[in-house]
């Protein structure tokens, strides 16, 4: 998987000078976490600001300022004025997002610290003070990435760098298999791949899949080559490590699966026979707010969405029509 290198690095470094990212930015800071294979980057400027793992191309190590804070801040008393100059001393090293941080513990202690109001941004009115923050909010704005902007043009850009969600997924068939079958394993996947691009108007797709024999822990689990269905009556069962999928895999049981798989919809949808999470073979649909007939829970669709916020998927309209589906890697290793 490409963000392997990535990934290896999280796990032998406690900071770095920067991440260099696929679309062109720099960010510079320390990695604070990494979740859902994306990497947030505490930066200097900007607070945190997370990338796709398989995005950050190049990690550069080196010396972090974050780094002579931790060494320094034991140094200042923790009275209003400790924080302030201690806001003033990271404003001076460049460390603006701590800087503010260490501001805000100043009025916290003196609200009516006129230094350190001012440096925030704050706004003194007969009635008190109101915070920068609480005066962008009132404004419409939200923050990201270290500017107040509004809700839709926090969209664009988000939909601008990740205009698709594309799976990075893994299959492997029980024993051995010759290297036919889990090729033929992979056109599946690619057909599947084609399904959802087409239900979710080029939101979502397979981007890879590695193939391989001899078991092993993957995404999917092949338990036959000769069959639609896992056993009599069941097509394939989502489990908690596991998708339990058959050697004939459909493209819509492929795409279904992955749904309870990865985002643990309920079985079954039935309120939305037009949604392929119920249980009508005939559904042609992933439900979405406009058209869900809850009860029960949200819609499928909107869940999905819900859970990769930081992709900004948008709704589905039932009129678009996607390009061409971006091709799917298929990685087959017989062993």
């Amino acid at each position: 998987m490409r963000c392997a290198v990535l990934v290896l690095a999280l796990g032998v470094l406690s900071w770095v000078d920067d991440v260099q990212v696929a679309d062109g930015r720099k960010l510079v800071g320390r990695i604070v976490g990494e979740k859902n294979d994306f990497v947030t980057v505490l930066t200097y400027k900007d607070g945190p600001i997370a990338v796709r793992a398989r995005d950050a191309k190049k990690i550069v190590r080196g010396a972090n300022l974050y780094d002579e804070y931790d060494k320094v801040k034991g140094d200042y008393e923790d009275t209003a004025e400790g924080h302030f100059k201690l806001g003033e001393w990271c404003k001076g090293k460049g460390l603006l997002w701590q800087a503010r941080i260490e501001w805000r513990k100043t009025v916290e202690k003196d609200p009516d610290h006129e230094a350190a109001r001012k440096a925030l941004g704050d706004r003194k009115a007969k009635d008190g003070w109101t915070t920068y923050e609480d005066q962008q909010k009132a404004a419409g704005l939200e923050f990201f990435e270290g500017k107040w902007l509004k809700p839709d043009a926090i969209a664009r850009i988000k939909r601008a760098r990740w205009p698709a969600h594309g799976w990075i997924l893994t299959a492997t068939y029980k024993d051995d298999a010759d290297k036919s079958f889990l090729e033929s394993w992979g056109e599946r996947a690619k057909e599947a791949s084609k399904f959802m691009w087409e239900l979710t108007e080029g939101q979502m797709y397979v981007e890879e899949i590695a193939v391989t024999d001899r078991g092993g822990r993957a995404d999917f689990t092949i338990i036959n080559k000769d069959s639609m269905k896992i056993r009599q009556g069941v097509y394939a069962e989502a489990g908690a490590d596991t998708i339990t999928a058959p050697g004939l895999i459909l493209a819509y049981t492929f795409f279904h699966e992955l749904i309870h798989f990865k985002y643990a919809r309920p079985d079954h949808c039935d309120n939305c026979r037009h949604c392929i999470m119920s249980s009508d073979p005939t559904a042609s649909q992933i439900c979405d707010d406009a058209d869900h007939r809850a009860p029960p829970g949200p819609s499928c669709w909107g869940a999905i969405r819900k859970h990769h916020k930081e992709l900004a998927l948008a709704p589905l309209t039932r009129k678009a029509k996607p390009g061409r589906v971006p091709e799917t890697r298929v990685v087959i290793r017989d062993r």
